[in-house]
């Protein structure tokens, strides 16, 4: 399988953005937003984001190298491999987030608090 150079890992980049936005629709409603609060919250969505579509990114990359096959966790054992579909991924969601995920993790937050 070839080796391109990885995809960047912009967690931290997307945390602070999701903080910075639900931060503003917090006091939009009037409600005193919690970094710390926000923060776990956005990790959260980061994570099931990932989880709901990591697997599709894993068949991407088999497809792009020619291997195509559908894929499962138990048939990759590259963490490699894995690891850059989550990065990707994350990278997508940074770049383009679903239309409702700033509205839901603020949601969330006000639920919490």
């Amino acid at each position: 399988m070839k080796k391109k150079e990885g995809t960047p890992d912009v967690r931290p980049k997307l945390v602070s953005d999701v903080i910075k936005n639900v931060t503003l629709l917090l006091k939009e409603r009037r409600h005193k937003p919690d970094k710390t609060v926000i923060e776990q919250i956005a990790n959260q969505a980061i994570d099931e984001f990932v989880a709901q579509w990591y697997e599709v990114s894993l068949e991407a990359i088999e497809l792009k190298d020619g291997e195509a096959d559908f894929v499962t966790d138990d048939e990759i054992d590259d963490p490699g491999l894995i690891k850059e579909a989550k990065l990707r991924i994350i990278k997508e969601l940074y770049e383009e987030p679903p239309e409702d995920f700033y509205e839901n993790i603020a949601e969330n937050a006000m639920n919490s608090q």
